[in-house]
């Protein structure tokens, strides 16, 4: 699966670009997370990699920005493995690790889609897609 975030402008948050891409090219489009509103918004999504390229340019066609996934890095250096990220995590894509270290899959991560964790860090040893 191919993981992609779908910017879409304020001018096209009405019409059902999303569903009709579904139904044209009948390609299952999993929705990770959404945020629309009026003023625009984005989707994370996973697509078949198999038809990842034409269903991204199916979109970008209608007018959609889209942009690769970028799942959270994490600063080894920096992370003092407080655990302040891994109660946050929507997906439960940190766990503790037997040691007390903090551990990221991202597979899972919803990286710059959710941010959760970028923004409790007290540290800041978390960024997006770096």
């Amino acid at each position: 699966m191919t993981r992609a975030i779908l910017k879409f402008s304020k001018e096209i948050t009405s019409e059902p670009i999303t569903s009709q891409i579904i139904i044209e090219h009948k390609t299952p489009i999993n929705i990770l997370t959404a945020h629309i509103d009026q003023q625009g918004g984005e989707i994370l999504v996973e697509i078949p990699s198999a038809q990842a390229e034409k269903i991204i340019e199916a979109f970008r066609k209608k007018g959609v920005t889209v942009e690769p996934h970028k799942p959270v890095k994490v600063d080894k250096e920096k992370c003092i493995s407080c655990g302040a990220c891994f109660s946050l995590c929507p997906v439960n894509a940190i766990k503790i690790n037997e040691d007390f270290s903090v551990a990221f899959n991202d597979e899972k991560c919803l990286g710059s889609a959710c941010r959760l964790c970028v923004d409790t860090c007290p540290v800041r040893a978390i960024k997006v897609g770096v």
